[in-house]
């Protein structure tokens, strides 16, 4: 059984809790919602790395496949690029509650990074997506 089918659901479901989180802790402001959604994107970047690692190990079986290295490779770049924006995020929000400078508008920078993880997160569904439904990779018989 591959574990790449089953890693990368942490990932979605934390980084899209933490989207969540963070548009809540905008209305209400609530310390609680904060702290939450830094926990959030903490354990989002955790998984992603043995989701990344799962479908590097997953995709040796079918890079060699010509049809099937371009959308291979176009899906670990956007998972790539998802974790390293998020990570970005994490250490911009950290950076701006430790040093006091943390507030509405100075979050907005780091949501608005978010929201391009998002983006990125979203083509990595989408790519993975197509090479599972459209192209059968990792399917088991």
């Amino acid at each position: 059984m591959p574990l790449h089918p089953m890693l990368v659901h942490f990932p979605i479901a934390l980084f899209t809790s933490y989207i969540i989180f963070e548009i809540l802790w905008m209305i209400f402001q609530k310390d609680w919602l904060k702290n939450s959604s830094v926990l959030l994107l903490f354990l989002g970047l955790i998984f992603v790395v043995p989701s990344i690692l799962s479908g590097e190990a997953s995709a040796e079986n079918f890079e060699k496949v010509s049809t099937l290295e371009e959308l291979i490779e176009a899906h670990e770049t956007f998972a790539k690029l998802t974790g390293i924006t998020f990570l970005i995020a994490l250490i911009l929000k950290v950076i701006l509650i430790r040093t006091g400078k943390f507030n509405l508008k100075t979050n907005l920078i780091v949501f608005a990074i978010s929201l391009i993880g998002m983006f990125f997160l979203i083509q990595t569904g989408l790519k993975g997506g197509e090479l599972v439904y459209k192209h059968g990779v990792g399917i088991l018989y």
